[in-house]
């Protein structure tokens, strides 16, 4: 038996940290499926509409609701829209694809104030998502059913099962259906357990590394507690010294200076479609100097 790109990762110990996307503008779209591998191109949505979608700063994802309620036989009359930016959560209604084009505007949706907790179980690009995600989806849908989705491709395969919330953009990985539950009720409280946190979707890896090594020793607080600044750079991105400034509100300490080298790791299969291994970046903690002035 052909062992699992997620199996071999947590063999390896790889980090974590540092790995969240970098996309910090999200659009998501109810879609009961099947998702093709690449959605959401391929999917039954017309080229114009997927090239406008395709934009290199928006991150679409297709989801659905756990189980039968996220079957195409289940979801009828309009499907729901969310757009996640730095303005937070909006929401609204699609029945038709050029309905989607309207979430592209600023100003489209209403404020959507509950968060989202997104787990992908995206099978057809990765069986680990499938197999390791359904259950931690079912897990949250059943504490929190309104909240939950499953969702499309999101990166980090071999953290699998992967947990996205928003509008934090907190990502999560290597949780099991329990851990899940506990590790984002501890989130949504403000006490944030940095132990499977992969970083921050849409910060450079080297301040999510940064912000996760400030929860991590100063901790527990809320994700948004450590605002990490780049303030200079040494190198290239996969041989480099980065030295950022992390902001902190209490318990937090007021500044911190976090050093992080990148490097490249040995050659490993990174997902489970991977046709030859490849070297993943990593991303290690240099020093850490509180200001004590």
């Amino acid at each position: 038996m052909t062992s699992r790109c997620s199996d071999e990762a947590a063999a390896r110990h790889d980090p974590m940290l540092g790995t969240a996307p970098p996309q910090h503008d999200w659009l998501l779209v109810e879609h009961p499926g099947p998702w093709p591998v690449t959605a959401p191109f391929g999917a039954d949505l017309p080229t114009p509409l997927l090239q406008e979608l395709g934009h290199p700063q928006l991150r679409t994802l297709f989801i659905r609701r756990h189980g039968r309620d996220g079957a195409a036989d289940r979801l009828t009359g309009p499907r729901r829209w969310y757009r996640c930016d730095a303005g937070g959560l909006r929401t609204g209604l699609w029945q038709r694809p050029e309905d989607l084009l309207v979430s592209l505007r600023p100003d489209a949706g209403e404020t959507y104030d509950a968060p989202l907790l997104l787990v992908c179980t995206h099978g057809v690009h990765d069986l680990c998502c499938a197999v390791k995600g359904r259950p931690v989806a079912r897990a949250l849908a059943e504490r929190w059913p309104e909240a939950t989705y499953e969702c499309s491709h999101v990166g980090g395969d071999r953290f699998a099962p992967n947990l996205l919330l928003l509008p934090d953009l907190a990502c999560y990985g290597g949780l099991g259906p329990d851990e899940a539950v506990t590790t984002v009720g501890s989130h949504l409280a403000g006490r944030v357990d940095a132990t499977r946190l992969r970083g921050v979707a849409g910060l450079h890896p080297a301040e999510q590394v940064a912000l996760g090594t400030v929860l991590e020793r100063w901790g527990p607080a809320p994700v948004g507690a450590p605002a990490p600044r780049l303030v200079e750079q040494v190198g290239t991105f996969d041989a480099g010294r980065w030295t950022v400034d992390v902001a902190g509100r209490p318990p937090l300490p007021s500044r911190v200076r976090v050093v992080v080298d990148s490097t490249r790791r040995p050659e490993a299969r990174l997902t489970c479609r991977a046709v030859r291994p490849t070297r993943a970046l990593q991303w290690d903690v240099v020093s850490v100097e509180p200001d004590r002035g």
